[in-house]
């Protein structure tokens, strides 16, 4: 469901307020903002770009990105998202 281009796209995104939501079985990100409009019911807030910035700065590695996917999908996947 969370793969390494969702967590990838998360950090990249810099308008707004960037969020990763799982919606009806897929992830997706899309500004805070929006999270208030119906399409938007239900779906779970999985993270946002500042809960997953690496604390140092720069860029995570492609080896990083996949680990962190990993671990988010993991952590919805036992969540019953």
């Amino acid at each position: 469901m969370i793969r390494a281009e969702h967590v990838a796209r998360l950090l990249r995104t810099e308008d707004g307020e960037p969020v990763l939501i799982v919606r009806e079985g897929r992830a997706e990100v899309v500004d805070a903002a929006r999270l208030d409009e119906p399409r938007y019911k239900g779906a779970l807030r999985v993270a946002s770009r500042g809960d997953i910035m690496p604390s140092g700065g720069g860029e995570p590695t492609q080896e990083e990105t996949e680990a962190l996917a990993r671990r988010l999908d993991s952590a919805v996947s036992h969540l019953g998202g």
